[in-house]
Formats: C-alpha cells, structure tokens, sequence
C-alpha cells in the first residue's frame, strides 16, 4: 500500500473482502452502505480498461473510495481519499486496507 498527503491511500484487496472493506469503514464514520449498488458497481469495472467507479460514504466525515476489478487475480483495486480525517482514523483505514490485502475475510456463521 502506498500513502500520499493530502489523505489518499492506494492499494489492492481481495474482490471477496470489498463488502467487508466497505461496511467496515462506514461503520466507523456512522453511515449507511447500498449493498446492492457496490455490487453492481464493481461487477461493471475494469482496471485493466481503466473503467474504475466511485462510492461515497457520506459519513462523518466523508470518505470517497474508487474501486476497479481485476480479471486475472480476483482482486480489486483501491484508492481511498481521506482529506479531512484525524489521524487514529487514517491510521484503522490503513490497517484494513493491510488486513483485507492479505487476508480472504469470511462471515461469521450463526
């Protein structure tokens, strides 16, 4: 994952962990996700064709995501801009980032 000022974050995750990355994050700015529009909306990108598409939590504060599949690895690619959020939030988007690059997340069974 690469970090830039101005609260932009770069990286990858697997395509299974974008529903968990999302919900995740919303979770923390007190905000409501569109399941079925992250859905289609990541069903109808491509990196590969440069056809990325853009989600908005408008939480507090706002976070502005844009996502693009991959078609060889089954993953999906993320950039995150956080301009106006304190550091200990950065710092637990990071972190998700990190944990859902390198781990397949599973629901928990009930």
């Amino acid at each position: 994952m690469q970090a830039e000022p101005h609260g932009t974050m770069h990286g990858w995750i697997w395509r299974v962990n974008l529903l968990p990355f999302v919900e995740t994050i919303a979770e923390l700015i007190r905000c409501r996700v569109d399941d079925g529009a992250l859905t289609a909306s990541i069903e109808r990108s491509d990196a590969d064709d440069d056809s990325w598409f853009t989600f908005v939590l408008d939480g507090q504060p706002r976070v502005e995501m844009r996502f693009a599949r991959t078609r060889t690895d089954d993953t999906v690619l993320v950039d995150v801009e956080l301009n106006g959020i304190d550091e200990p939030l950065e710092i637990r988007i990071a972190l998700l980032l990190d944990v859902c690059n390198r781990y397949r997340l599973r629901p928990e069974t009930g």
